[in-house]
């Protein structure tokens, strides 16, 4: 389901915007850091970054990552940021809105604002099948 900017603060839905990382503390808690690395200490992060489809298109986007068991990257938590409007990944809506097909758009790379920690900046390659 779309989520208009509106619908997200009023129902304080969180999503990582640019350059912003958050670490889950709760079941569904997230607070604010300000690292210059995401750790890769085996807690979930939400993280703001970029997503790069295979047609070569890169989205603003919000997605978590957790490094204590592969895949780094949690697959259902991508979320890109479409004319203030965010779409989950691959979600009807957003094959709608951006006239594109699953072809056009995986897999993908993504790359975090904030470097990983021992493994940097990235662009990293989806290492999951959808």
């Amino acid at each position: 389901m779309p989520l208009k900017i509106s619908d997200v603060k009023k129902y304080s839905i969180q999503f990582a915007e640019m350059n912003e990382v958050f670490v889950q503390i709760g079941p569904c808690t997230f607070k604010k850091q300000n690292f210059t690395q995401i750790p890769m200490d085996g807690r979930i992060y939400e993280c703001a970054g970029k997503v790069y489809l295979a047609n070569g298109l890169d989205l603003q986007a919000s997605f978590r990552i957790k490094k204590s068991e592969d895949p780094l990257l949690i697959d259902d938590s991508i979320y890109t940021k479409v004319d203030e409007i965010w779409y989950k990944l691959g979600e009807k809506e957003f094959y709608i809105k951006t006239e594109l097909n699953k072809e056009d758009i995986f897999p993908i790379e993504w790359e975090p604002d904030i470097p990983l920690e021992n493994l940097g900046k990235g662009p990293f390659k989806m290492d999951f099948k959808i």
